[in-house]
């Protein structure tokens, strides 16, 4: 079943873990909700917001999520209405963070009680504390990775695995910023609401997660100013190992200029050409040109372009 309620006293919390013609039908039928956010509901995607009706309020919520296999940061999100004795929360992807919230408050009395007996807006502050606390291990993975990136950087050369590995890392870290941003201002006008359910006694509550929200997004600022470090510094790296190649390159070309220069001259059918038909001149040559050859290359090395 899709959906699952707990009741304490006045105040009923159901959490719906798919949005189906089951989920739809008993909105419908139990609440008088604005069509346009039942419309919202079946949308993949949305952006952050937060609507206040006169006695609801629809509020769309995104959390970061870690992808173990694809070591990639993805978006949850998780859909709520809050009312007078009632919250609802609705998830598009099950989350395993929600389910396991869900049913503490089920199984435990003593949480049931504590969470469930005051308003609907101190569960729904439960609930996004909850929820963005999980944020924090998944930035302690990321300042691990990112260290370790930092310490491979610095002792070899970088290569392909490198480059791949910094890339990964500055896409989580724009998935997450793109991910928290738009939450800190949401829960800010959150704050600000006034309701029955959302009085001035939550404003402390909620302003304990906008401080969290501020701090995490400052871990990630510096997480980015860290690896925008090691993007310059590997770019400066592979910069000199690719100067390093092409004066390789240039030095054995000029080396070997004089060579294919008397190569391409006595190379045509010419006749009467200087020592052509002189038996000793092709030894002659040959050690003139190693001695050419061997000064430029010394010359080279002098001025560390070899």
């Amino acid at each position: 079943m899709a959906i699952r309620i707990i009741k304490q006293k006045n105040l009923t919390w159901a959490n719906i873990d798919k949005v189906d013609e089951e989920a739809l039908k008993y909105l419908m039928e139990n609440y008088n909700f604005h069509h346009l956010d039942l419309e919202d509901l079946q949308s993949e995607a949305q952006t952050p917001k937060l609507d206040v009706y006169k006695n609801y309020l629809f509020v769309v919520l995104q959390f970061p999520t870690w992808q173990l296999h694809s070591r990639t940061i993805s978006t949850q999100e998780i859909d709520m209405f809050l009312g007078d004795e009632y919250l609802i929360t609705i998830q598009h992807t099950k989350s395993k963070e929600m389910k396991n919230f869900f049913f503490r408050c089920m199984r435990n009395r003593k949480i049931k009680s504590d969470w469930m007996n005051k308003s609907s807006g101190y569960l729904l502050n439960r609930i996004i504390e909850s929820l963005f606390s999980n944020s924090e291990p998944i930035l302690n993975n990321m300042g691990r990775q990112i260290s370790k990136l930092e310490e491979e950087v610095f002792s070899k050369e970088p290569d392909v695995k490198t480059v791949r590995e910094l890339a990964i890392h500055r896409r989580n870290i724009l998935n997450f910023r793109r991910i928290i941003d738009p939450q800190r201002y949401l829960i800010s006008n959150l704050t600000h609401t006034r309701k029955p359910f959302l009085d001035e006694s939550l404003t402390l509550y909620f302003n304990n997660i906008n401080d969290y929200l501020s701090k995490i997004w400052s871990i990630i600022e510096n997480y980015k100013e860290t690896v925008d470090g090691i993007h310059v510094t590997v770019e400066s790296l592979i910069a000199r190992r690719t100067n390093r190649v092409v004066a390789t390159l240039t030095a054995i070309s000029v080396a070997l200029l004089p060579l294919t220069l008397l190569s391409g001259i006595y190379g045509m059918n010419i006749d009467n050409l200087p020592f052509a038909h002189n038996p000793l001149y092709v030894w002659l040559m040959f050690l003139s040109l190693a001695t050419f050859i061997s000064v430029i290359l010394i010359i080279l090395r002098k001025k560390r372009l070899l």
